[in-house]
């Protein structure tokens, strides 16, 4: 993904903001998780002092929506934990070559500026995976909006169930991250599955990071040398921006956490 500075814009205009904190277990060390089913009888908590704390129970207040080609809303159509999840949906027959854009939907908000840490945490179910083995759907996404500090990071999966990391930070050695095919451990479609972000920088100032992605509890990938800003922004849905081949797609999001004290874990 590569964004304007002017399409930017709005999103530094939103209200600074943190969602309340959940209760739920303190403990640093998270749950393993599990394999949740797909009817909605899981179980979700998240720490003290959670930046973000979303169950979509709520519509999308406190929330910036911007969709293109897709819908994205908080509806009882298959939620993980309670009654409601965010549920997006792409149009087929999105191609960028043909100057139709992208076909990916989000939902924002402005967090505190990235320092050393940040754990996120979302319970997603996917319909299927992207059509094109070009084709990469993004999950969330960190960058920094202002003008002295531009830049930005999302994870990304692709058709053979591996993940990627698009780093876009305009450090050097930024790009395109792919994990290749995974031996042991990927996403899944067709099922609730725990999906976990880690990101981390030595310092404050450190220019690069890495960035870990969890399944079900596990280590799935560990990208190194990862472009670091100090990210203000925060974005979660799902879709193509490149779209090059099918642009359909059916996701469902449910018990959002972001955390920059301590891993989340799976319920």
């Amino acid at each position: 993904m590569r964004f304007k500075v002017t399409l930017l814009l709005p999103v530094a205009l939103l209200a600074w903001g943190v969602m309340p904190a959940c209760s739920g277990d303190d403990d640093d060390k998270p749950d393993a998780g599990g394999n949740p089913s797909d009817g909605g009888t899981g179980t979700a908590s998240c720490p003290t002092g959670a930046l973000i704390c979303e169950t979509f129970e709520n519509g999308s207040s406190g929330w910036d929506v911007g969709n293109t080609h897709s819908t994205i809303e908080a509806d009882t159509t298959k939620p993980h934990t309670g009654a409601r999840s965010l549920h997006v949906v792409t149009e087929d027959g999105i191609d960028e070559k043909q100057g139709e854009g992208e076909a990916i939907a989000r939902w924002m908000r402005t967090i505190p500026a990235f320092e050393t840490q940040l754990f996120v945490r979302a319970h997603v179910f996917m319909k299927a995976f992207p059509g094109d083995q070009g084709q990469m759907g993004t999950y969330f996404v960190l960058f920094s909006d202002r003008d002295s500090d531009f830049g930005g990071i999302e994870l990304q999966v692709i058709r053979d169930t591996g993940f990627a990391l698009d780093d876009w930070s305009a450090r050097s050695g930024q790009g395109w991250n792919r994990q290749g095919p995974p031996v042991n451990l990927g996403m899944s479609a067709g099922r609730w599955v725990c999906l976990e972000w880690e990101v981390r920088r030595p310092t404050a100032s450190s220019t690069h990071g890495n960035a870990r992605v969890y399944v079900d509890g596990a280590l799935a990938h560990d990208f190194t040398d990862i472009g670091m800003r100090s990210f203000n922004n925060f974005w979660v849905g799902y879709g193509f921006v490149h779209p090059q081949g099918p642009s359909a797609s059916e996701t469902w999001i449910d018990n959002l956490v972001v955390s920059r004290t301590q891993r989340v874990g799976c319920e």
